[in-house]
C-alpha cells in the first residue's frame, strides 16, 4: 500500500512526532517501550498510527500536593506550656494515603483528633527529627480536604530561657499560611527573641476563632502571622512581679519578753501566697524552740535542718500568730540571743522587761529607742536577730542609722542620657549634719534640689574611679527629709551601648527604690543587663505627683525595675528609629507659547520617626516659582 511518493511524506512526520515524544519524555523522565509505527495511503488521503508504552507520565499526575492552614494557640502557664493546632489540607491533586508534618521546638503530641481521621503516629528518624503522621479515612470519592485539631504539652520544673514553641511544618512551605497567638498568665513577661518567618500583627486581625482579647487573668497576647514559608519562635520568659512565685511576709510584729536567763516572742504576720501551686517558707531559724503555733488545714509546718518551714497548697492570703522561746547565752557581761526569721518588707519589733537604762548592741539594726515602757525598732533586711544587752548605759552618743528610698528615671535621646533621682531619708538614730553619695561610671551633675540642700560637690574617691558627691544640709536632720539630683551623661553616635548612673548612699542602713527607663524621639532601647534589679510592669512603677512633675513622660518604650540594696547595676542598648516615608504625586504639564510650566502636588505619609527635612530636585533649566505647605 505505501508508495514512494507516501513514504516521503510519512517519514518526516513521523521524525517529527518522535522527537516530539523524546522531547516530552525528556521533561517528564517518561521510558519509551514497543514503539511501533503503521500507515497507509487511500484515496488521497494519508493515515499514520504510532504506539508505544510511555511509563512516567502518570506518576505526577498521580504525586498529592496539597495546602496546608495552620491556627496555634500557645499558651504559658506556671507549670506547663500547652499547644493547640488546629490544621485544615486542602487537597489539590492526588489521593495520599497519609500526611505528614515536621515536628519542631518543646513539646509533645498527646492527642490528635478529626473527623475525617483513620489514625495518627509520631515517626522519629535516625537524624532526630521528629514527623507527626496522618492518616485518613477511605472513602468512596476522592479526599477534598482534612481538618484536625492536634494538642501538645510540656511541664516543667524550671523554665528554660529561651523556650522555643512547638511547631509544625508541612513538605510543601510554599502553600503554608495561619496564625500564632501567644497567651500567658498575667504574672510572666514573655517577649520575642529569636523569631523567623512570622510578622507581628495586631490581635485583632487574628481569626475569630483564635480569640482576640485577653481574659482579665491573662497578659496581653502576642500575635504573629506567617506565609509560605517555615517559621520559628523562642520566647524570653521573666516574673512580672519577683513575688509572684514565693510566699511574703505582711502585717509583720514581733514582740519579745527578755530576761537575764529567757527570751520569750510572739509573732504576728500574714503570709501572702499567690502562686496558684502553693509555696514554702522557712519562717525561723537558730538557737529557738518553737512553743504554740495557730495550726489550719491551709498549711502545715516541719523542722527541716534547724528551720522551721511552713508549706501552703494554694494561693491565698494566711494570717500567722506563733510563739517561741530563744536561748540566751552570757557573753562579756552581755545578754545574747541569736536566730533568723523570714524577711519581709517592714520588720518591726518591741522588746518588753527592760529598764529604761538597758544598752543594747544589734548588728545590722539600728538601736532600740525607748517608747514608753517598751523598747522599739526594725530587724535587719535579712531577717537575723543578732542582739545583745545589759543594764548599764554607755556614755557615749548613739551611732547614726538612716535609710533611704529612691525613685529613678533615665530618659535616652539622640546624644543625650537624662538621669532624675529623687531620694527620701529616713533618720532612724542619730543625726546628719550631710550626706555623702558615690557615684558610679561617667556623667556630670547637672542640678541638686532640696529644702534642707545648702550646697554639694563632687571631688573624687581615692584608689578608685568613682566620684562622692557630698550634700551639705542647713541643719542637723533627725527624722525624715528629700533631696532630688539631675545628672545627664553625652552620649556619641547609635547604636550605642550605655550605663546607668550608679548613685549610693555611703554608710545607709537600707537602701532601696525603683528605676524606669524610658526614650524620647526616635530612639529604640534594649536593656542588655540588670544585675541585682528585679523588673517589673511599668504599671507598678509608684507614681505621684511629685513624680509626674519631675518625670519627663517618654515614648513609647518603657521599662521598670526594683531594687533591694545598693549593688546593681543596668546597661542600656540604644538605636536610631529610622522614619519609613511613602510618596504620592502628581505632576501637571503646562505648555504655552513663551514657556514651560510644571505643577506638583506632593503627599507625605510618614511612620517610625519624624522627619525634619525633605530634598525636592528640580530639572534643570526650572526655576522654582512657588511651594506651598503645611
Amino acid at each position: 500500500m505505501n508508495t514512494p511518493n507516501m513514504r516521503s511524506v510519512v517519514l518526516p512526520a513521523v521524525a517529527a512526532l518522535l522527537l516530539a515524544a523524546g522531547s516530552r519524555a525528556a521533561e517528564t523522565t517518561a521510558e519509551v517501550k514497543s514503539l511501533a509505527v503503521n500507515g497507509g495511503w487511500e484515496d488521497g488521503k494519508g493515515r499514520l498510527t504510532i504506539e508505544a508504552n510511555l511509563k512516567g507520565l502518570t506518576e505526577d499526575k498521580d504525586k498529592p500536593i496539597f495546602a496546608t492552614a495552620l491556627q496555634q494557640n500557645l499558651r504559658l502557664s506556671f507549670d506547663k506550656l500547652t499547644c493547640t493546632f488546629r490544621v485544615t489540607f486542602d487537597l489539590l491533586q492526588g489521593a495520599p494515603r497519609e500526611l505528614t508534618l515536621t515536628l519542631a521546638g518543646e513539646g509533645e503530641i498527646v492527642k490528635v483528633t478529626g473527623e475525617g481521621l483513620q489514625d495518627w503516629s509520631l515517626r522519629q528518624e535516625t537524624n532526630g527529627t521528629r514527623t507527626l503522621v496522618l492518616r485518613p479515612l477511605k472513602t468512596d470519592k476522592p479526599l477534598s480536604q482534612l481538618a484536625v485539631t492536634i494538642a501538645a504539652e510540656r511541664e516543667f520544673k524550671t523554665w528554660p530561657n529561651p523556650l522555643t514553641a512547638p511547631t509544625l511544618t508541612p513538605p510543601q512551605p510554599a502553600l503554608f499560611n495561619g496564625y500564632v497567638k501567644v497567651e500567658s498568665i498575667a504574672e510572666w513577661n514573655a517577649q520575642p527573641e529569636d523569631v523567623s518567618g512570622l510578622a507581628p500583627i495586631e490581635c485583632k486581625y487574628l481569626p475569630e476563632a483564635m480569640g482576640r482579647e485577653a481574659k482579665p487573668d491573662e497578659a496581653e497576647p502576642l500575635a504573629f502571622r506567617f506565609h509560605g514559608a517555615a517559621y520559628r519562635l523562642a520566647l524570653r520568659l521573666s516574673l512580672a512581679d519577683p513575688e509572684s512565685r514565693r510566699v511574703v511576709l505582711r502585717d509583720f510584729k514581733l514582740t519579745g519578753q527578755l530576761g537575764d536567763t529567757a527570751a520569750a516572742f510572739e509573732l504576728a504576720a500574714t503570709a501572702h501566697v499567690r502562686n496558684p501551686r502553693g509555696g514554702s517558707l522557712s519562717l525561723l531559724s537558730g538557737d529557738v524552740a518553737l512553743t504554740s503555733l495557730d495550726s489550719r488545714p491551709e498549711w502545715r509546718w516541719k523542722l527541716v535542718q534547724g528551720q522551721y518551714v511552713l508549706s501552703f497548697d494554694k494561693a491565698g492570703e494566711y494570717p500567722l500568730r506563733l510563739k517561741f522561746n530563744a536561748a540566751v547565752r552570757p557573753s562579756n557581761g552581755w545578754n545574747t540571743i541569736a536566730f533568723r526569721l523570714a524577711p519581709a518588707a517592714v520588720q518591726p519589733v518591741v522588746f518588753q522587761g527592760l529598764a529604761a537604762d538597758t544598752q543594747f548592741e544589734f548588728a545590722g539594726g539600728a538601736r532600740p529607742e525607748r517608747a514608753g515602757a517598751d523598747f522599739a525598732t526594725y530587724l535587719p533586711a535579712n531577717g537575723a536577730v543578732a542582739l545583745a544587752w545589759k543594764g548599764a548605759r554607755r556614755e557615749s552618743e548613739g551611732r547614726l542609722f538612716y535609710t533611704a528610698e529612691s525613685l529613678a528615671q533615665v530618659s535616652l535621646s539622640p546624644g543625650l542620657m537624662r538621669q532624675i533621682m529623687l531620694l527620701d531619708f529616713r533618720v532612724m538614730q542619730g543625726e546628719m549634719n550631710q550626706v555623702a553619695l558615690r557615684l558610679r561610671g561617667p556623667g556630670e551633675v547637672t542640678r541638686v534640689l532640696g529644702e534642707q540642700v545648702l550646697s554639694w560637690a563632687l571631688e573624687p574617691v581615692a584608689g578608685s574611679a568613682d566620684r562622692r558627691l557630698l550634700l551639705r544640709l542647713n541643719q542637723a536632720q533627725k527624722e525624715a527629709f528629700s533631696v532630688q539630683i539631675q545628672m545627664q551623661r553625652a552620649l556619641g553616635a547609635f547604636p550605642q551601648a550605655v550605663d546607668a548612673i550608679g548613685l549610693q548612699p555611703e554608710a545607709a542602713t537600707r537602701f532601696a527604690g525603683f528605676f524606669r527607663v524610658v526614650n524620647e524621639g526616635a530612639v529604640r532601647l534594649e536593656v542588655l543587663q540588670s544585675g541585682g534589679l528585679s523588673q517589673i510592669s511599668p504599671e507598678q512603677f509608684p507614681e505621684s505627683e511629685t513624680t509626674k512633675a519631675v518625670f519627663r513622660a517618654g515614648g513609647g518604650q518603657r521599662f521598670a525595675f526594683r531594687h533591694s540594696s545598693a549593688e546593681y547595676g543596668l546597661r542600656i542598648q540604644a538605636d536610631n528609629v529610622l522614619p519609613e516615608v511613602s510618596v504620592s504625586q502628581v505632576l501637571a504639564y503646562h505648555l504655552g507659547e513663551a514657556e514651560l510650566s510644571l505643577e506638583a502636588e506632593i503627599e507625605l505619609e510618614i511612620r517610625e520617626a519624624p522627619v525634619r527635612e525633605m530634598t525636592l530636585n528640580v530639572p534643570r533649566g526650572f526655576a522654582l516659582a512657588r511651594l506651598t505647605a503645611q
